[in-house]
């Protein structure tokens, strides 16, 4: 029998109460060993009290939370071990008149590490981060403002945590600098093994994610490994992608009609996704309905399904339209 994957992290029923609000209602999600989690919701969804609970600074009203086979509840004197933080400002976490290199020596002895230890640790996690001897030595308050999350980040691993947890680390970065940095997080989390959280509020990071937790008003909505998400909308990760000579609510609600089509989003200025079992077996079957309808379109073709779709269409929260099969 195959051994199951270890979790690394494994929140059970957590409940958090402010008086009479409770701020999360019995949430449970999981993390196996290396993986990547990325915790999703709008604001006061409850994602703000899960970071709270995992660093320590406040306790649950119910429920527990295990990282690293320890529940850190009810030993929360182990957090700071079990669980590097990276903040999401940065100023909270740097020395802007030290270099990198001396923030390291910094924080790595606060957990009584070696100066040598510190500088092996802090050289090699730079690396994978992109650094070179000339940024290592440079400054904070002469980096830029990616290159001043790179070294919190840095910071948050110093230690080396199991479990490194993420408060928006995206945000006030541009396009660019979002991927770069969740790509230097993809690095970190292959070559050191360390299980990546991350707390947002964007979409974007769930292209990096092994698994996905939304939450909405203090419980999880939907848990899970993102291509099995996706996969439970009709068509299984693929749909089909209309493109009309025009956009008009008229023409959604036709098509929203048409048998056999159970959801449709919009993906674009005159595009429309539509979500059809078997799509490309009803990709011909579309395409002369639209002609029945008399509406106009320039292009039909069979396109992959992916996260934004999903929470666009929101199916946990939507009947299906059903109908006829085409």
């Amino acid at each position: 029998m195959k051994d199951q994957p270890k979790r690394e992290i494994d929140i059970i029923d957590l409940k958090v109460a402010f008086g009479d609000f409770y701020a999360l209602k019995g949430v449970s999600f999981f993390a196996n060993k290396r993986e990547f989690l990325g915790i999703i919701g709008a604001s006061g969804a409850g994602k703000t009290t899960v970071l709270r609970v995992l660093t320590g600074q406040i306790s649950p009203t119910e429920g527990k939370a295990f990282v690293g086979g320890y529940d850190v509840t009810k030993k929360r004197d182990l957090i700071s071990l079990l669980v590097g933080y990276v903040p999401q400002l940065e100023h909270l976490s740097l020395y802007y008149d030290f270099t990198p290199l001396q923030n390291a020596q910094f924080f790595g002895r606060c957990f009584g590490m070696r100066p040598k230890e510190i500088e092996e640790r802090a050289r090699n996690i730079m690396t994978i981060l992109g650094f070179d001897e000339e940024l290592m030595t440079k400054e904070v308050k002469k980096l830029s403002g990616g290159e001043r999350k790179r070294v919190s980040i840095c910071l948050g691993m110093i230690h080396d945590p199991p479990v490194l947890l993420l408060d928006e680390p995206t945000t006030g970065l541009d396009a660019h600098l979002r991927h770069e940095t969740l790509n230097y997080l993809k690095s970190l989390n292959y070559e050191l093994g360390t299980t990546m959280v991350i707390i947002s509020h964007d979409l974007e990071i769930v292209d990096y994610c092994s698994r996905v937790c939304l939450l909405e008003s203090g419980l999880v909505s939907q848990f899970g490994t993102p291509s099995d998400l996706i996969s439970t909308l009709p068509g299984k990760g693929e749909s089909l992608k209309v493109t009309l000579s025009e956009m008009r609510p008229a023409l959604v609600e036709k098509i929203d009609s048409i048998s056999g089509v159970e959801y449709t989003s919009r993906a674009g200025r005159n595009a429309l996704k539509i979500f059809i079992d078997e799509p490309e077996k009803n990709l011909l079957p579309i395409i002369t309905t639209l002609n029945e309808l008399m509406i106009s379109f320039e292009e039909v073709s069979l396109v992959e399904s992916d996260f934004f779709d999903y929470f666009a269409v929101k199916p946990w929260k939507r009947k299906p339209k059903g109908g006829t099969k085409l």
